[in-house]
């Protein structure tokens, strides 16, 4: 009788799928990892980095960063997607996976299908600076400079497609102007041309440009959040100053593939909660200009979705034409 009953207890075990297996086991048991859909040296890195130091001393397992920048974080977004969900393999989404459906065709996952959202972790304030030598001070300014020299108003930012070229995009079409848009792979070689009178302004965020602007080398025009930032209480929101009041940072959270067990979500989302509300944390990443939020899974769906709503209507607005994978 034991034998038969161990028997039928193996094969009902053979026959659920490996991730159901690995779901039943103690988690986490092995390292974690982040992929992330950047470069090292963000602020996207930063905040990482700091989560992944959280969890491995609250989980007592290693978690490791995993740069795979590209293709506006396409390429690290759909590693994520195509990974087994069993809670080790993680995601640093960002404000650009909600970008991405308006501004490409043919995406190799649908986030909303392929990916589970864990938590949101923090918010990013985003200003546009110009060099002082310009003479623009205010977003009348900008406007007024960019009909004034034709073809003449370049600004750089971290890539097409990205929150700060959609943005400008935007602005250009709804006053008229032309605005020359140049990507960078990092906001220090922007800043430089900023600086040396190569590239008229940076839209980027606040951590990146603050000791430039204190120290008087760039001149800051707006910012994005909705009220005035903690960090730039002197600079204009993008409502004040009579641009598309689009209310919007560059937030940040944690996902992972669809799939992943309940109960891995929930035990990643109360650690990463604790770890975000704790003053060391709070401290670091105000050093980084970032606003701490977290909340539940079901907060982070449906900031997503208001996301992806917002940034459908501005690419329309903006008369965004979306470019097939690949081109």
């Amino acid at each position: 009788m034991f034998r038969k009953i161990a028997i039928a207890l193996l094969c009902g075990a053979a026959a659920l799928p490996l991730s159901a297996l690995r779901a039943q086991e103690t988690y986490p048991n092995k390292p974690i990892k982040i992929v992330l859909g950047v470069a090292a040296g963000a602020s996207t890195d930063f905040l990482a980095r700091e989560v992944a130091r959280g969890l491995s001393d609250r989980l007592k397992v290693p978690v490791i960063v995993e740069n795979k920048a590209g293709a506006n974080t396409i390429i690290g977004t759909n590693s994520v997607a195509k990974a087994a969900p069993d809670g080790y393999t993680l995601y640093l989404t960002t404000i650009t996976t909600a970008i991405n459906p308006w501004i490409y065709q043919g995406l190799p996952y649908d986030f909303k299908k392929d990916m589970k959202n864990i938590v949101l972790l923090g918010v990013a304030d985003n200003v546009f600076a110009v060099t002082p030598k310009a003479g623009i001070n205010n977003a009348k300014d900008l406007i007024e400079y960019a009909k004034k020299n034709p073809g003449q108003m370049s600004y750089g930012s971290s890539g097409i497609g990205t929150i700060h070229n959609l943005l400008m995009e935007l602005i250009a079409d709804q006053n008229n102007v032309q605005l020359n848009h140049i990507p960078y792979k990092g906001a220090m070689a922007a800043v430089t041309d900023v600086i040396g009178g190569n590239l008229t302004g940076y839209f980027g965020t606040i951590s990146a440009q603050r000791e430039f602007i204190k120290r008087g080398d760039l001149k800051p025009v707006f910012v994005t959040s909705a009220k005035r930032s903690i960090y730039l209480p002197d600079v204009q929101t993008l409502a004040e100053a009579g641009l598309p009041p689009i209310a919007t940072g560059y937030w940040m959270g944690l996902s992972g593939p669809a799939g992943m067990p309940d109960k891995v979500v929930g035990l990643l989302n109360k650690e990463i909660n604790a770890i975000i509300a704790t003053p060391e944390v709070i401290e670091k990443f105000s050093l980084q200009a970032i606003d701490p939020l977290g909340g539940t899974p079901q907060d982070m769906d449906k900031f997503f979705d208001s996301e992806l709503a917002l940034w459908k209507s501005a690419a329309i607005a903006a008369k965004i034409q979306p470019i097939p994978i690949g081109k």
